[in-house]
């Protein structure tokens, strides 16, 4: 590495930055200079290069950096140096910033950079970050923390330092709405159609996009509309559906939902109803969740047929 041109050097470094880091450095070339490093770029090979190259080549840019900044100071004659201020560990800053705003931060960079500074993180703040960055990254990083090997502080604190000016740039940047929020506003805003204006956006979805519809139809319905739906609707529904069903489907629901459930039952199924709710015990939110997907689902399709309509 020793005998290596300056610009594979440059190069090398290039590769390993945050790629913001990476362009604003070669904005700051002469455009012949920065042609010539964006041609080595692409040809370079995408797996990153060995730590035993890394840590050469910053020893090399270290030494030109120690030798720069020597002539510049002999330039200035023997003006006083400033008192320089306590040093501030990059790492250390690194490991106050919530998992959200750094996963934020780390999306869309290099997974040797992002396992290179999540080595440097507890256990807990590092499977939160993990756990929120794109899924088919998520496996070359976890590959990259099981290798073992002492941490390169040389380009581990340049890396910090970039992440953490990138998390002050993205503070006062609304960040970009997951899918699963665009799904959720998109249902919110279906719940306010009247039912006719509602239903061929929703067979339109079906028929373009059935795994996006049904996401959206999850959220559309939710249990307390059970609340919406007329008692005499309310008891044609229940009709249809099997006791223990409801009773799991109530579990944990609002005292107002099981009161307008229980005034639309006989005497004799409210019965159940409570022998049911009561020889449920703790079960888990799965449970839960399917015997109320059961319910919705009725209401659905009930909406659909024209034998339920909501307030």
């Amino acid at each position: 590495m020793a005998n290596v041109p300056g610009e594979d050097v440059a190069v090398l470094l290039l590769r390993v930055l945050p790629a913001d880091l990476a362009e604003n450095v070669l904005g700051q070339m002469g455009a012949d200079e920065e042609a010539r490093l964006r041609t080595k770029l692409r040809a370079a090979p995408a797996e990153p290069p060995p730590p035993t190259e890394l840590d050469a080549a910053l020893a090399q840019f270290f030494d030109v950096d120690r030798i720069v900044s020597s002539i510049s100071r002999a330039t200035k004659g023997n003006e006083p140096a400033e008192e320089p201020g306590p040093p501030v560990n990059p790492i250390d800053e690194l490991r106050t910033i919530p998992a959200d705003q750094l996963a934020r931060a780390l999306d869309g960079e290099q997974s040797g950079a992002i396992a290179m500074l999540l080595s440097a993180l507890d256990a807990k703040t590092t499977g939160n970050v993990i756990r929120r960055l794109p899924a088919e990254i998520r496996p070359e990083i976890a590959l990259r923390l099981t290798k073992p090997g002492p941490r390169n502080l040389a380009l581990l604190h340049p890396l910090a330092k970039a992440v953490l000016e990138k998390i002050r740039r993205l503070k006062d940047v609304p960040a970009e709405p997951s899918q699963d929020e665009l799904i959720q506003n998109l249902a919110d805003m279906l719940r306010t159609f009247p039912r006719t204006d509602r239903t061929p956006v929703v067979l339109k979805l079906e028929e373009t996009d059935p795994e996006l519809a049904a996401r959206v139809i999850e959220k559309l319905y939710r249990i307390e509309d059970i609340l919406r739906i007329p008692d005499r609707q309310v008891q044609m529904l229940l009709g249809k559906l099997d006791v223990k069903t409801v009773a799991v489907a109530l579990k944990g629901a609002a005292p107002t939902i099981r009161q307008k459930v229980t005034s639309n039952m006989s005497s004799r199924s409210k019965s159940v109803l409570e022998e049911e709710s009561e020889l449920l015990g703790s079960i888990a939110d799965s449970v839960v969740r399917e015997a109320q997907s059961s319910v919705l689902g009725a209401i659905r399709k009930g909406e659909e047929d024209g034998q339920i309509t909501m307030d």
